[in-house]
């Protein structure tokens, strides 16, 4: 009984891809499932992401709820916001005690009005209790001209012209203890200490300090800097550039640099490469190589587009790799390329390894071949093969060429044993 019980799940466990590979249907782990996952679930349905976080809370509560703080994580995760933010009104209808124990490292992990989802919620109390203590905290702290929080920047406004948000501010005016003309006060002064970069653009005061701005303000206001405020801006790029001041970029991703290299004007391209330049380094000098899938499913939808994702990160971990495939990835669609990153800047290396993009299917059985075809015919050690292959793809592969039961992963793994030598490690 045994025996066909383990049978069953493993035939129950497959599945084919859009282009007809064969692959398992679940990891086996509802948490691994959710981690696979969850940076990837924008598009999708409430119902799907909560039926896919229900079912790793069951599994295991703790890891559910770290792998949901390393989505939202705006500095070392995903920045997932609308993700987080369904699941966090789930943990409010369904798992409070677990939520409200973490409601505290919330604005920690992305930002204070993660917590404004919460107030039409049942956990509306704790919610504002968290907010009121911030803000005591913070009002506090004006009295002595300290350092506040960024909770006066995200608190609704009650003079605001939504609907929605003027309605949230007089709710958390009551639950402050406040009238309406007292938590507009209080508001304008918080902001005014936290100095935020939009009072300056709107009133256009360029006396800011640039190197004392966030990282999505700095790039999300890069063309304003231009356009208003060019010499002062070039010039403390110019000093990001020879290392003598430093650009925020904590919280950027490497695909949004790449989306908008792909349209960027020519007044911006020095701000876009110094921007890229200055991402953190978060490779550890493994000796891995990059394949980035160039099919044309990865031009289908979404925002950013998958294309943008699998070129950022190609581009980023070559730059940044030390072993023997420093500036080398692989792109693959119909046939494998090995492309070495050539160009002045982002712009022209976005536009140059663009350029061997197929649009066509999604061959990755040819990319094992290649590297396979490579050692043998050369005769090269294992050592000199990569240890890892990081493989960026919206996982719609072609079906196996050699089988329409057997994976891609478990060809590969066969014929490389056959000739004496093992697959690298696929992430």
């Amino acid at each position: 009984m045994l025996n066909f019980l383990k049978a069953m799940k493993k035939t129950a466990n497959v599945t084919v891809t859009e282009n007809g590979a064969v692959t398992p249907r679940s990891t086996g782990s509802d948490c691994l499932n959710l981690f696979a996952t969850i940076g990837a679930l924008r598009t999708r349905s409430s119902a799907e992401i909560e039926n896919r976080f229900l079912r790793a809370f069951a599994e295991d509560p703790d890891v559910a709820m770290k792998i949901l703080f390393y989505a939202r994580d705006i500095r070392g995760g995903l920045g997932e916001r609308a993700v987080f933010r369904t699941l966090i009104r789930w943990l409010a209808e369904n798992e409070m005690p677990s939520l409200v124990r973490n409601l505290p490292y919330i604005a920690e992990y992305g930002r204070w009005d993660d917590i404004l989802v919460l107030l039409d919620t049942p956990a509306r109390s704790a919610a504002e209790t968290v907010l009121y203590r911030q803000f005591q905290a913070d009002m506090k702290a004006l009295e002595t001209d300290g350092q506040v929080s960024l909770l006066g920047k995200w608190l609704p406004s009650v003079n605001a012209s939504n609907a929605e948000t003027v309605r949230m501010a007089k709710q958390l005016a009551r639950a402050f203890g406040m009238n309406e003309a007292q938590y507009r006060k209080a508001l304008s002064a918080l902001r005014a200490q936290i100095l935020i970069i939009e009072n300056n653009l709107r009133e256009r005061d360029y006396s800011f300090d640039y190197a004392k701005q966030p990282s999505k303000a700095m790039f999300k206001y890069r063309r304003a800097f231009m356009r208003n405020d060019q010499v002062r801006y070039q010039a403390f790029m110019t000093q990001v550039k020879d290392g003598s001041a430093v650009l925020h970029t904590g919280t950027l991703m490497p695909y949004e640099i790449v989306a908008s290299a792909y349209d960027a004007g020519e007044n911006e391209r020095e701000a876009l490469n110094v921007t890229w330049n200055a991402l953190e380094d978060f490779t550890n000098n493994e000796n891995a190589l990059v394949v980035a899938d160039g099919s044309g499913s990865m031009y289908w939808c979404g925002s950013p587009k998958p294309a943008a994702v699998a070129q950022s990160l190609a581009i980023y971990f070559a730059e940044r790799n030390q072993g023997a495939f420093r500036n080398h990835f692989i792109t693959f669609s119909m046939t494998p390329q090995l492309v070495e990153i050539r160009g002045r800047d982002i712009v022209e290396k976005v536009r140059y390894c663009r350029s061997f993009n197929e649009c066509a299917n999604t061959n990755l059985q040819a990319v094992f071949e290649l590297i396979l075809h490579t050692a043998v015919e050369n005769r090269v050690p294992q050592k000199q093969l990569p240890s890892t292959l990081y493989i960026v793809s919206d996982m719609e592969f072609d079906s196996c060429a050699h089988g329409a039961s057997v994976s891609n992963f478990e060809y590969a793994k066969n014929l490389y044993r056959k000739y004496g030598y093992k697959l690298p490690r696929v992430v």
